[in-house]
């Protein structure tokens, strides 16, 4: 029987088309696409996804996308892909599928203390700043007794001051490296894979912050492209997208 992969590799290539045309086109990272044909569900997310991705890889063929889907749930009922919840949410999986340690109830209650954790550190670093105008050194270092007494030497200062951003400015992009924030507005499954390796994925609540490196670049999916900010290279980019929307791309 030809696998699922091969049969939109060869839907592909009757149409002249490339990954990297397909990958522009739909929004899809080249990697992800790849990860298709080769019928790499293991790379993939949950099911929910990959049948987003089909769509849209199957529409942007000028071909009926339910036909491809109709195939790919053959595929998965002739048991060549591990199981899946049939209840999967955009953002969330209400029933995790036990093929993957990301979905254990424990590693989520895990990730969720060391989230509590790492937000109580950065509250105490000053990281609470990252979406907030710091305030003046004035008010934040020396206190208002001190500040009239060392006033001219502020205002000297101030001439060498930079512009104040939404994000913080403790992770300067660093010589020879890549540096990619995501701060959460709203909760979102995200998955991060620099410079093409090994990728991790996390789920982030409203306020959470992760910080990555890497030597050129980073792809990133997200189940809610309105839900995360980023700030890439030392850029603040504009909103990914709407709320629950599925989102996969590469940075730069």
């Amino acid at each position: 029987m030809e696998s699922f992969g091969a049969y939109l590799r060869s839907l592909r290539e009757q149409n002249g088309k490339t990954l990297e045309q397909l990958s522009n086109s739909t929004k899809i990272a080249a990697t992800n696409l790849d990860f298709l044909e080769n019928d790499r569900y293991d790379l993939l997310p949950p099911k929910v996804f990959v049948k987003g991705f089909i769509r849209s890889y199957v529409r942007e063929l000028g071909l009926d996308p339910e036909e491809a889907i109709a195939k790919f749930d053959d595929f998965v009922r002739d048991g060549e892909m591990p199981d899946l919840s049939g209840n999967e949410s955009p953002v969330f999986i209400n029933e995790p599928s036990k093929s993957s340690f990301i979905f254990n109830p424990w590693f989520t209650r895990i990730l969720t203390v060391a989230g509590i954790i790492s937000l109580g550190i950065l509250i105490l670093t000053g990281a609470t700043r990252l979406f907030y105008s710091p305030q003046t050194p004035s008010e934040s270092v020396l206190g208002r007794e001190q500040a009239s007494s060392s006033q001219k030497s502020l205002k000297q200062d101030s001439r060498h001051d930079t512009p104040q951003r939404s994000f913080s400015d403790s992770q300067q992009p660093k010589a020879g490296k890549k540096i990619l924030e995501i701060k959460a507005s709203a909760n979102a499954w995200v998955r991060v894979a620099p410079d093409g390796g090994p990728a991790e994925e996390f789920n982030m609540a409203p306020g959470d912050v992760q910080i990555f490196s890497a030597n050129k670049s980073f792809s990133l999916m997200t189940g809610n492209a309105g839900g995360i900010r980023i700030r890439f290279d030392g850029k603040v980019l504009q909103p990914l997208g709407k709320n629950n929307q599925t989102l996969s791309l590469t940075l730069p």
